[in-house]
C-alpha cells in the first residue's frame, strides 16, 4: 500500500514538473510598435483562443470557486476576433465581434450588451491617397457620431474632426522626431478651447529605449520613468504632478524578463499604502498560465503577504 502510494505521489510530482516551464530568456517582449493584438497583448506563439478565470479569497458566497471572467479568440494572423465577458456568477453579459479586411486592417466591430439589451457597432474606411481613415458609431443601429482621422509622418495622427449631432470638434497635433524616428515632443489642442492643449515629452538613452514621458495638461501633470535591464524592462515608476506643484509618487511596479508583473508598490501622496506580488507559472510557449496574487497592507502595518487571488488561463494556439 505505501509503495502504490509513494508511486501516485511521484507521478503527481512529476506531472506537475512537466506542465511547469520555467521563464523563456530566448523570447522578446514588444513594449512599442505593435504589428498584431498578440504583441500588445504580450502573448507569445500563434495562440488562437485564451479563456480567463478567477479565483478569489474573500469572505463571499464564491470563495475559492474558479469564475469564468473572458474568452478571447484570435485569428491566424494575430489579431482580436472575438471577446465574451462574463459576470461574477458566469453569466455572458457582452460579446464583441471583430472584422479584418483583406490587408489585416480592422474594419468593423460589434459590441452587444446582454445587461442592457444594446448593440454598438463601428466601422472604419481607409484612404491611402488622403492618408486618412474615417471612423463611425452606431448605438442601435442610429449613428452616434463620426471621426475622420488624418496621419503624417510615421502614421502619427496630425489632425481629427469628429461630428456628433450639430456639434464638430477638431483636435491638430504636431510631433517632432529625434534622429533615429523616436518621438520626443508632441501637442495635442482643440480649435477654439486655449485650455484642452495636451503636451507629451519623451526621453530617450542611448539605446534609443523609452527612458521617461510625461502627458501634461492644463491641470496635472503625469510622469513614467522606465528602467531597463539587458535590453528589457525591469521596473516602471510614475508621478503624478498637479495643483501644489511637488512630485507624487503613485506607483512602482517591477517586472520579469518577460514584462509580467511582479511586484506593485501603490502610494499615496508619495506615502506607501499598499504592495502587491505575483507569482507565474508558465506553458512551453512562454505564456503565464497561473498568476497567484497576494498583498500586502502598509498602511495597517502588515507583515505578511496575504493571498487574495488566482488568475488562470486556458490557452489554445493555431496548428
Amino acid at each position: 500500500m505505501r509503495k502504490i502510494y509513494l508511486l501516485a505521489l511521484l507521478s503527481i510530482i512529476l506531472f506537475n514538473c512537466q506542465n511547469k516551464t520555467e521563464l523563456r530568456a530566448d523570447l522578446q517582449p514588444f513594449y512599442s510598435d505593435y504589428t498584431n493584438s498578440l504583441q500588445e497583448k504580450n502573448l507569445y506563439g500563434k495562440v488562437k483562443k485564451v479563456e480567463y478565470l478567477k479565483t478569489t479569497f474573500q469572505n463571499t458566497e464564491n470563495e475559492d470557486k474558479s469564475i469564468l471572467k473572458k474568452i478571447e479568440e484570435y485569428t491566424d494572423f494575430g489579431e482580436l476576433k472575438k471577446v465574451e465577458y462574463f459576470d461574477n456568477s458566469g453569466e455572458l453579459t457582452q460579446t464583441n465581434i471583430i472584422e479584418y479586411n483583406k490587408n489585416k486592417k480592422f474594419i468593423k466591430s460589434v459590441s452587444t450588451s446582454k445587461s442592457n439589451n444594446s448593440k454598438t457597432i463601428q466601422t472604419v474606411e481607409y484612404d491611402s491617397i488622403k492618408n486618412t481613415s474615417e471612423s463611425k458609431i452606431f448605438v442601435n443601429d442610429t449613428i452616434d457620431h463620426k471621426t475622420t482621422f488624418y496621419y503624417g509622418k510615421n502614421d502619427y495622427q496630425i489632425k481629427r474632426i469628429s461630428i456628433k449631432g450639430n456639434d464638430t470638434t477638431e483636435i491638430n497635433s504636431e510631433q517632432t522626431f529625434n534622429d533615429n524616428d523616436k518621438l520626443v515632443l508632441a501637442t495635442q489642442k482643440e480649435v477654439g478651447n486655449d485650455k484642452s492643449t495636451i503636451t507629451i515629452r519623451n526621453k530617450y538613452d542611448n539605446n534609443n529605449n523609452l527612458i521617461e514621458s510625461s502627458h501634461k495638461t492644463e491641470w496635472v501633470e503625469m510622469i513614467s520613468e522606465t528602467e531597463w535591464k539587458n535590453g528589457r524592462i525591469s521596473k516602471q515608476t510614475s508621478y503624478t504632478i498637479s495643483a501644489d506643484l511637488k512630485k507624487h509618487t503613485d506607483n512602482i511596479a517591477e517586472f520579469d524578463i518577460l514584462y509580467n508583473l511582479i511586484n506593485s508598490k501603490e502610494f499615496e501622496n508619495s506615502k506607501l499604502n499598499r504592495e502587491l506580488k505575483f507569482e507565474y507559472e508558465f506553458d512551453e510557449n512562454g505564456n503565464w498560465i497561473k498568476k497567484n496574487v497576494s498583498m500586502k497592507e502598509h498602511f495597517n502595518n502588515s507583515k505578511e503577504f496575504v493571498p487574495i487571488y488566482v488568475d488562470t488561463r486556458k490557452i489554445s494556439y493555431w496548428k
